[in-house]
């Protein structure tokens, strides 16, 4: 790229026109993820609810309820829907294709994704003190964040390392509903 910048060109504006597309470059890329963040995000806290009440053969939900879970959560929402014990609500596979240490490699998976959303909550306090921002101020404050409203356009994206593990989690929980109703 610094040939292109230091090269006889007959486009005078060149490194003004690849600075203007990395800008949007950098701008879609950013939108794409935090889009994929809330409804990632949403479809695990929806996921493991109904999980939850498969699980421990409670009522359905109600339309209302359903609406509600189906928006972006907040960071300490999400965070404790991580928290439920999946591997533990989920029956022991039968087949002769049992994954060895399942329910503990299940366990690890949603600790380290957890852990993860932990450490957005925590970026998202740097970047308000480094805003010099109003809100938030504590982890707890953080915990009622939207991520999507709490990540600034300046800094690193605070989803970052938990984005494409929350997405495998999320895409997964429907299979562990259906092994749960499976099993009966």
């Amino acid at each position: 790229m610094t040939e292109l910048h230091t090269a006889q060109t007959t486009f005078p504006f060149l490194e003004e026109a690849v600075d203007e597309i990395a800008i949007g470059v950098t701008a879609y890329e950013r939108r794409v993820a935090l889009t994929a963040w809330r409804y990632a995000a949403a479809a695990l806290v929806l996921g493991v609810t109904v999980l939850q009440r498969v699980a421990e053969a409670r009522p359905p939900l109600t339309a209302t309820a359903i609406d509600a879970l189906c928006q972006e959560p907040t960071l300490g929402r999400l965070h404790e829907a991580l928290s439920v014990p999946v591997a533990d609500l989920l029956p022991e596979r039968t087949h002769h294709s049992v994954i060895p240490n399942e329910r503990q490699e299940t366990a690890r998976r949603w600790a380290n994704v957890r852990d993860g959303v932990d450490d957005a909550m925590d970026l998202v306090l740097e970047s308000a003190a480094d805003e010099d921002a109003a809100h938030p101020r504590t982890k707890d404050e953080a915990a009622t964040c939207l991520l999507t409203q709490h990540c600034p356009p300046d800094t690193d994206p605070v989803y970052e390392a938990v984005l494409e593990p929350l997405l495998r989690l999320a895409e997964e929980v429907p299979f562990d509903i259906n092994r749960i109703i499976a099993k009966g």
